[in-house]
């Protein structure tokens, strides 16, 4: 299943683009602030947790020194 930009007027969804997407914080007080500054009152009233599990923002909405692209890759052993 797609995800789609929470942020107001994006229409980037998943399936589109290889933006990467981002979970809303999990942490309450963090999450207030994604949703601040997101500027979507319809989310002001979900708990941390609904919005961790439905509700995503693309890399587009970040300022990229913000966001990490290291991959980690286990090695494996002979």
């Amino acid at each position: 299943m797609p995800n789609f930009c929470a942020a107001p007027n994006c229409t980037r969804k998943s399936t589109q683009s290889d933006l990467a997407f981002f979970r809303f914080p999990r942490d309450p007080e963090r999450c207030r602030l994604w949703v601040e500054n997101c500027r979507r009152a319809d989310l002001e009233a979900k708990t941390s947790d609904q919005l961790n599990k439905h509700y995503r923002l693309c890399a587009k909405h970040f300022d990229p020194a913000m966001v990490c692209k290291t991959v980690s890759v286990k090695s494996q052993s002979p």
